[in-house]
């Protein structure tokens, strides 16, 4: 009965090890930045760049340098989509008119 509990474990051990898959790579990180400046890019060919995006794309940059991949990713991927979402809200907004 021990023998299968002990190698139940194992199993369930070694499955959840391989569920969490491989931690972020440098190039991962990289990747994901050059997308965030890329949309960024073009939220500012519209005029429309948030505020923040930029210092978060930096805040990417400097997690990457520091080994902090994940982070890096997570950080990049937000600016990424804040810069998409400035872009549609300049679609949205490009006919509005001040109320008076």
């Amino acid at each position: 009965m021990k023998k299968i509990a002990i190698m139940a474990m194992t199993a369930a051990l070694t499955l959840a090890a391989c569920a969490t898959g491989p931690s972020m790579s440098e190039q991962d990180a990289n990747n994901a930045i050059s997308a965030a400046k890329s949309e960024l890019n073009k939220a500012k060919n519209v005029n429309y760049a948030w505020r923040d995006t930029g210092k978060m794309i930096k805040a990417a940059e400097k997690a990457a340098k520091e080994g902090e991949y994940e982070k890096a990713v997570d950080l990049a991927n937000e600016a990424e989509k804040q810069s998409e979402l400035a872009q549609k809200q300049s679609r949205e907004q490009k006919d509005a008119e001040p109320i008076i």
